[in-house]
């Protein structure tokens, strides 16, 4: 996830050369992907898990939910739903209402609030290496944004694939998972911020890792690829630069949720 914060940091040439690869190599793993989304409901023989349908189905409601702190809050709603259906597949309540043909309308681009202003990443100002209060609360401003959008990616996941592709619950389990760690981290960040005399929205950000997202969005493997074993993975590598900054400056407690909590969790998404 914080690989976009490195190219907020120093968005230079050479990143935008980093930045056109990954688009070159998302437009052939797309082309090498499984495919679009089908209507594959209609298709089966076979009735699909009722936990998976009804999973999608909750998956959507948190998409479609605009307002980000309300998205956290129903991500927590929704995966204590999920997890509680693993021990049974039979008799749960709601599935007979789900309408099978929403299950397949997947928004382009999941609802989001006019909160934050959304820039290209050139035109963002250098975040600093937190020497200042405001240097600290523009990183902590990016990451709460990543983590925005981390929750959205996780359930977009679910929504788009798990029917199209007819993957286990198990794999709903798991993003589901991923989608809770990433609001929690969401809610920390801003939490923090507040604390700093700040509030998401304060300064501008880009989508990057939406865009990304977007360029991966009919082939399943490209979008765990690019998403996690990528982005996933290089964030890990400059997210402990950032907890060094943050200590260095003075700003323990923020150095403490970065440490303690979102780092190891952020290990386990590399693996979902």
């Amino acid at each position: 996830v914080f690989h976009f914060l490195s190219w907020s940091w120093s968005w230079s040439g050479s990143a935008g050369h980093r930045g056109a690869h990954f688009r070159r190599g998302n437009q052939a793993a797309r082309r090498e992907g499984d495919g679009p989304i089908h209507s594959s409901f209609m298709a089966r023989s076979q009735p699909h898990d009722p936990r998976t349908v009804l999973a999608v189905s909750r998956a959507l409601t948190v998409l479609r939910e605009p307002d980000p702190h309300a998205k956290a809050k129903k991500t927590d709603e929704v995966r204590e739903e999920i997890t509680s259906w693993a021990s049974e597949s039979e008799g749960l309540a709601g599935v007979e209402e789900v309408n099978e043909f929403d299950l397949h309308e997947i928004p382009d681009k999941p609802a989001r609030s006019s909160l934050v202003r959304i820039v290209p990443p050139r035109e963002l100002k250098s975040l600093g290496k937190g020497g200042s209060l405001n240097s600290r609360k523009a990183i902590l401003h990016s990451l709460t944004h990543i983590e925005s959008w981390a929750v959205d990616l996780s359930w977009d996941i679910i929504a788009r694939f798990t029917i199209a592709l007819d993957l286990p619950f198990g794999f709903v389990l798991d993003f589901a998972t991923v989608a809770s760690d990433e609001a929690r981290h969401f809610s920390l960040l801003r939490s923090r911020l507040e604390e700093l005399g700040g509030s998401y929205g304060d300064y501008p950000a880009h989508d990057g890792l939406w865009e990304s997202a977007e360029e991966t969005s009919a082939s399943c493997m490209s979008r765990l690829a690019v998403e996690h074993c990528v982005h996933e993975a290089r964030g890990l590598d400059v997210l402990p630069q950032t907890i060094g900054r943050f200590r260095k400056n003075g700003d323990e407690a923020t150095a403490v949720v970065l440490e303690t909590v979102v780092y190891p969790e952020e290990i386990t998404h590399c693996a979902a």
